[in-house]
C-alpha cells in the first residue's frame, strides 16, 4: 500500500487517512457488515443439433452468439470455444513466476488488461503510465485523466462497455475511455458503503464490482449497475488484513487477493470465501519469488491466464503463470 503524503485527512469527512511512503497508515473503520457444433456466417443466430446442444454462430463482423452471451471472436479462436463454459476450464489454484517486466515508472499501483485491444495498462499512483502487449513488449506511454487522481490505486476493464475502470484512495471510482484516457463517470464509493483507503477493484464475470477496502480489511462488492451493496467480508478474520490488490481469475469465479503489509495472498470465491488460504510470497498461490517484497497491483490476462503484480516501490511487474498450463477464457467475458 503506497498512500500520498499530504495535509492531515477529515476522517469524518472522507472516511480515509493518508500516510507516506514507507510511513504509517492510519486505518479506519467500517461495517463489517458444448458439445461441439458448427458455427456458421448467418448473422448471429445459434443453432441446436439433434441432441439438444447449443452452438454459437460467428457474423461477418466477428462476433459469435452463444448460451452465455456475446463477446468478439479474434483470429485464432476456434469454433469449439464459442460456447464458452467457465467449468470446462479448470480453476486456476496458483501461479508461477515466469518473467520480470521492466515498466520504467515506479510507484505502480494500478492496472488492467484491455480485451478488445488485446493490451495492458499499467499505471503508477501519480497518473502515469506504460501500454504493453500480453508478451511484456512496451507500445506506448499513457496518462490518466485528472479525475482518476490524486492517489489513484486500482483498476480493472469492463469489457460489457469497453470502459476501464480505476479507482482512488478515498474510494472514488472513475469510469475512462481507454481509447483516449477520458472519463466518462465518477462515482464516489466510499461515503455509500463505509469504506477505507479503497486499493484495488475487479469485475466479475457477473459484471459485480469488487473493492478492496485496506483500512476496514474488507473485500466489498457492489452492483456495476446501480452501485448497489452486494456482500462485503472481513479478511482480517481468515488471515490476510490489509487488503492491498483484488483481480478476478481468468476463467473463473475466483479472486487472487493479496496484502503488502504480510506480503502474502490468498485466492477467494465469488462469496469472498478463502478457496486457497492466505500464504506468505513465494509458496501458493504466487510461487517463484523470494518472500517479502512489495507486489502491489494486479491484473490477470484472459488470452493466457496469467497474472501480473507490480512493484508499489519499484520498476517492475511479475508475469505470473497458471501452475497448471496457460488457459484461454476470453470468450466468457460479454462484450456487449
Amino acid at each position: 500500500m503506497f498512500v500520498l503524503a499530504c495535509g492531515p485527512a477529515d476522517s469524518a469527512d472522507s472516511g480515509f487517512a493518508e500516510g507516506g511512503p514507507g510511513g504509517g497508515v492510519e486505518q479506519g473503520s467500517g461495517d463489517s457488515t458444448s458439445s461441439g457444433g458448427s458455427s456458421s456466417d448467418a448473422g448471429g443466430e445459434t443453432t441446436t443439433d439433434e441432441s439438444g446442444s447449443t452452438t454459437a454462430a460467428m457474423d461477418s463482423s466477428g462476433s459469435a452468439t452463444g448460451p452465455n452471451g456475446v463477446f468478439d471472436v479474434g483470429a485464432g479462436d476456434v469454433p469449439d470455444a464459442l460456447d464458452c463454459d467457465p467449468d470446462r476450464i479448470p480453476d486456476t489454484m496458483s501461479f508461477s513466476l515466469d518473467q520480470t517486466i521492466d515498466v520504467g515508472v515506479s510507484t505502480l499501483q494500478a492496472a488492467y488488461y484491455d480485451t478488445v485491444r488485446d493490451e495492458v495498462t499499467v499505471l503508477s499512483f501519480y497518473g502515469q503510465g506504460k501500454v504493453f502487449d500480453t508478451a511484456g513488449n512496451e507500445l506506448r506511454d499513457v496518462v490518466v485523466p485528472s479525475e482518476a487522481l490524486p492517489s489513484l490505486d486500482g483498476g480493472a476493464y469492463d469489457a460489457a462497455r469497453d470502459l476501464a475502470l480505476l479507482v482512488r484512495q478515498d474510494c472514488t471510482l472513475v469510469e475512462v475511455d481507454p481509447a483516449t484516457m477520458t472519463a466518462v463517470r465518477s462515482v464516489p464509493l466510499g461515503a455509500m458503503h463505509s469504506m477505507s483507503i479503497c486499493a484495488g477493484v475487479a469485475i466479475a464475470p457477473n459484471g459485480d464490482l469488487y473493492l478492496a477496502s485496506y483500512g476496514t480489511n474488507e473485500v466489498v462488492v457492489v452492483a456495476s449497475s446501480d452501485f448497489s451493496f452486494v456482500l462485503r467480508e472481513n479478511l482480517a478474520t481468515v488471515g490476510l488484513p490489509g487488503v492491498d490488490g483484488i483481480a478476478e481469475i481468468a476463467g473463473s469465479d475466483n479472486f487472487l487477493v493479496n496484502s503488502t503489509s504480510t506480503a502474502q495472498a490468498m485466492i477467494i470465491d465469488a462469496a469472498a470465501q478463502v478457496v486457497v488460504p492466505a500464504s506468505p510470497f513465494g509458496s501458493p498461490p504466487l510461487e517463484g519469488i523470494a518472500a517479502g517484497g512489495t507486489l502491489d497491483s494486479m491484473v490477470t490476462i484472459c488470452g493466457n491466464g496469467h497474472t501480473w503484480l507490480c512493484d508499489e516501490y519499484g520498476l517492475t511487474c511479475s508475469d505470473f503463470a497458471p501452475e497448471d498450463g496457460d488457459k484461454e477464457s476470453c470468450g466468457c467475458l460479454v462484450a456487449g
